[in-house]
Formats: C-alpha cells, structure tokens, sequence
C-alpha cells in the first residue's frame, strides 16, 4: 500500500507549525478522534464526513470523500487493532484558520498490514475537537 493522503494539504500545513506542550488538548484531542474513527472501522464514509470539521468538508465533496476513504481502508480487510502512538498539538499552524490544532498518530492493525493514520484535529469556537484530515501510511 502507499501513502495515501486523504487530506494532504492540511498534513502540510500542520507540519508547518511548532508543537507546543498541551497534554488536556492532547487528551481532548484523542478522544474526540475516537468515534470518528469508529465510523470508519465501520465503513461509515459518509457520517465521517459529516462529523467532520467545516474545514474538512470544504476541502472537498461528501462523494469524493467516501471515494478515496473507501479506495485507501478496503484494500486493508478486517480492522484488527489502534494503538495511539503520538500526539502534538500546534496554534495557529501558517496556511490554516488561526486555532488550536493537533496531529494524533494511530498503530494501527489490519488483516492485510500495519499503518498510521494520522487524525488531524481542529478545535472548534465552542472548545469541542472535530476531525480537519486524515492520512494513512504504510509502516515499513
């Protein structure tokens, strides 16, 4: 499998930014990237892009998205495991909206191989964290 970025501008610009120590936002974080990751175990492409941030759903239509979310996970087979792996979080990262956000890496264990998914995260005007990106990677 190759990387595949589901959302690779927005993995630019956070990667643009310097990380700061914030372990509440990073736990907040992390369990706001939970349920929706749960929909896509569940193959629930669409409620994904639903849940997600308005900045995720203006990148890009509701059927592009279950498009290259279906292409990227099916090929997987069954989900067996995630294991969060790391957590940073960036304030106001060059290119996006000014804001709080976070990069949360996953272990994460298929039937037909072992990835990263990378969940990036906005935290919204009401404090409550939603899904801005998602990216996968083969682990070698």
């Amino acid at each position: 499998m190759r990387s595949a970025c589901l959302f690779g501008a927005f993995a630019v610009v956070l990667a643009g930014g310097c990380a700061e120590s914030n372990p509440v936002a990073e736990r907040a974080a992390t369990a706001a990237a939970e349920p929706w990751l749960a929909l896509m175990d569940g193959e629930e492409y669409e409620r994904c892009w639903d849940a997600a941030a308005p900045l995720f759903r203006d990148t890009e239509s509701r059927e592009v998205w279950v498009t290259k979310a279906a292409g990227y996970r099916d090929p997987l087979g069954a989900f067996k495991s995630r294991e969060p792996n790391v957590t940073s979080v960036i304030r106001n990262p060059w290119g996006a909206p000014p804001g709080l956000y976070a990069t949360v890496v996953y272990d994460s264990y298929w039937q037909n191989g072992t990835i990263f998914e990378m969940v990036y995260m906005q935290q919204q005007a009401d404090g409550n964290w939603l899904v801005a990106g998602y990216n996968v990677r083969q682990q070698r």
